[in-house]
């Protein structure tokens, strides 16, 4: 059967390369179309590839932690699928003469096992690697075996996942410092149970502690390491990243021209209709919505600029800043404008939940057309928040707090609110547009009807 390659795919429009994350299948395992082989990280997500045809996983070309380009080889896989180009592309190879008893092919060796067999001599017994040891790396020093004739067998551990290799295995005597030409260069020797296991829970083998014979890891090795507490390499990994993506995007809006503009909003009567008319949502539901709402009446707005000046957007995108373990995310609610404040403040539970898990898809930071970040949860009162090009707006939200106001006859008291700035593309619009916008904004909070 043919093996077909199993690439990086793009999983984003803005996607050049990615990392291998972890790897949930191993060599010799069956697969099926469409199931998980490896999961696979982008600048913000992380994401499983699925395998496009049926078949056995042949071999892996990336290690967990590789940066690939979109396109490179991750895998082959021996299937009978149709290869579509019929190796129409492959060069034709060059032809090889046979070989002569005992003489190895250009670029292949033969030991001096192999030639005796060949020969029918019975002065050395043929090198034999144990069954079920894969010495996957380079090459495999195989000490002089001690003692009598003995078998390997880990049957027992591939099939119940109980017995160790080192627990009944042993190798035919062997010539002392015999080599053991492997398969894959940077790989350990290990046995299949471990492998797969490995595969499993993205776990490196060149990091699990081997305990088998000539430095085989053991199923017993990698159980070892899944119980382990969890390394915090992969959450560093992703965080830098995540840094990587901000640095670039930040980069870019310090070149935009930009201001912002600051208002005190009253949430009294929103607070009020908060727990029954308004379904209970949190204050972040009700803001994605407001903002949205307060965008269509102001068109400027709702523009980014292009090669020939404003551009109006298509609807309304709200990318909602979410702090994560990964760094800052910002998954997209699509036209809270159209949706009721019960679907807002659901779907604001969803991702900010599957962002903080690394549940995120590419499609959930797709379509965004402004910001919203909101930075009240830990007590800051007013920030500005920088424009993500090509939005031309973002809401900084500040804490809800009760504060003391002055009121128009003279009386004062206390009063529940909080402070928003708009920062605004100066290309796409002036001062008095975002000005505008915030009186529609303060409008819409003290009429809680139409948040519904």
């Amino acid at each position: 059967m043919p093996e077909l390659p199993l690439t990086m795919p793009k999983m984003s429009m803005t996607m050049e390369e990615g990392t291998v994350v972890s790897w949930l299948k191993a060599p010799g395992d069956d697969i099926r179309e469409g199931e998980p082989v490896c999961e696979v990280a982008t600048d913000k997500v992380d994401m499983e590839v699925e395998s496009p045809y049926s078949g056995t996983l042949a071999r892996i070309e990336a290690e967990v932690g590789d940066v690939l380009p979109v396109g490179e080889t991750l895998a082959f896989i021996t299937t009978d699928a149709d290869d579509l180009l019929g190796g129409l592309l492959d060069a034709p190879g060059p032809e090889v003469p046979a070989a002569e008893p005992g003489v190895a092919p250009s670029g292949s060796t033969v030991t001096a096992a192999e030639s005796e067999a060949s020969k029918g001599s019975a002065g050395l017994e043929a090198l034999r690697v144990p069954a079920g040891l894969e010495a996957t790396g380079g090459s495999a020093t195989i000490p002089a075996a001690t003692g009598g004739p003995r078998s390997f067998d880990d049957s027992a551990a591939t099939a119940g996942e109980s017995a160790a290799p080192s627990e009944t295995a042993a190798l035919s005597p062997v010539a002392a410092g015999a080599t053991v030409p492997s398969g894959t260069a940077g790989r350990v020797p290990s046995v299949p149970a471990a492998r797969a296991l490995a595969a499993r829970h993205g776990i490196d083998l060149a990091s699990v502690t081997a305990t088998g014979p000539w430095g085989a890891v053991r199923l017993a090795d990698v159980e070892a390491a899944v119980a382990a507490p969890p390394s915090a390499s992969r959450t560093d990994n992703r965080r830098a990243r995540t840094r990587r993506r901000v640095a670039e995007v930040m980069t870019a809006s310090a070149a935009v021209p930009q201001f912002t503009v600051f208002a005190e909003l009253d949430l009294s009567r929103a607070e009020r209709a908060r727990h029954d008319l308004l379904a209970g949502a949190g204050w972040t539901a009700l803001l994605v919505r407001a903002h949205a709402l307060a965008l269509l009446e102001h068109p400027s707005l709702r523009a980014h600029w292009g090669e020939a000046g404003p551009a109006p957007d298509e609807g309304v995108g709200v990318a909602l800043a979410v702090d994560s373990p990964a760094g800052l995310l910002a998954p997209v609610i699509g036209d809270p404008q159209d949706r009721t404040i019960a679907d807002v403040s659901a779907a604001v539970r969803d991702v900010v939940t599957r962002a903080r898990d690394g549940g995120l898809r590419p499609e959930d930071l797709a379509g965004g057309t402004t910001v919203v970040s909101n930075l009240g949860g830990f007590g800051v009162e007013r920030f500005t928040a920088l424009l993500t090009p090509p939005h031309a707006t973002a809401l900084s939200v500040g804490a809800v707090a009760q504060r003391l106001v002055v009121h128009p006859d003279g009386s004062f008291g206390p009063r529940l609110g909080c402070t928003v700035g708009l920062t605004v593309d100066h290309r796409v619009a002036d001062g008095a547009d975002a000005a505008r916008y915030l009186e529609t904004l303060a409008a819409l909070l003290s009429n809680p009807v139409r948040l519904r």
